[in-house]
Parts: structure tokens; sequence; C-alpha cells
């Protein structure tokens, strides 16, 4: 097998393995509220989380994105911006969390504004970090 018949079996797998299917939550779907604002470490820069009502904007079978009230800010590596995203909450054991940026509603919509988006990739990057951030269930806001 030639190098770029490899290289482009291994591209083609890694979309595919990266898409999961998202949809609109459910009419009544409870956010979550932070108390006070939060910053995790994801790989080598900080993501700063304010506190406010996140809103529960599409699930996967794997979890669910929770809008935050305003824009992140992220310092370190991921260069000191302030980006659209909000919180991941997995289904797994233990709900791992994730911060997570960009317009989740992309792959719902006709018109898609990300490269992600416009190439098939079905869901935002994750960013995992630890600790959990402690938040509250709350209906609609």
């Amino acid at each position: 097998m030639t190098l770029s018949r490899t290289l482009c079996l291994l591209l083609t797998t890694t979309l595919i393995g990266a898409c999961t299917s998202i949809k609109p939550v459910a009419q009544g779907t409870t956010g979550i509220v932070l108390a006070a604002p939060e910053v995790r470490v994801c790989g080598q820069g900080q993501v700063h989380f304010p506190a406010g009502f996140y809103a529960a904007q599409v699930v996967s079978a794997k979890g669910t994105y929770y809008q935050s009230p305003g824009p992140l800010r992220t310092r370190g590596v991921l260069l000191g911006r302030s980006e659209t995203g909000g919180i991941y909450v997995s289904n797994a054991p233990g709900n791992p969390q994730a911060a997570w940026f960009g317009d989740v509603n992309d792959t719902i919509e006709d018109h898609p504004t990300t490269l992600f988006s416009a190439i098939g990739v079905a869901a935002p990057k994750l960013w995992p970090y630890t600790p959990r951030i402690p938040f509250v269930l709350k209906g609609k806001k």
C-alpha cells in the first residue's frame, strides 16, 4: 500500500471516528447553573467558565452540550481569546466533562460556519478537564 493511500485511509477513519450524531434537545430539557466562575486546565491552556445558567443545546448518544451564558475565555496555548462554547457532560460512568467551542447547531442547520461542520464532522472537539465543575440542574431560564 502506498504512503498516500495509507494516509488517506487513516484520515478517513479518523474523521468518521470523530463524527458523533447530534440533535436538538427535547422541549423542557434542564440546563445547569454554575454558582461561581471556574477555571480548568485543558491540555496546556486554561479555560475560564463564567458563572450562570448554561442552557442545554444539543444531545448525542454520549452526552449533552450546554451553552455558556457568555464567552469562554482561553489562556495559554489556546491563545487568550474569547470563544462561543460551553460544557459537555458525558453519559459515561462518573459523567466526565469537557469544554467545547464553536456552534453546535451547525450540523443541524444547512449552512455550516466552521471548517469541521463543512467537512462533515458532526460535533465540536472536546477538551477534557478535571476535576469536574460543580453545578446544579435547573429548568429553562
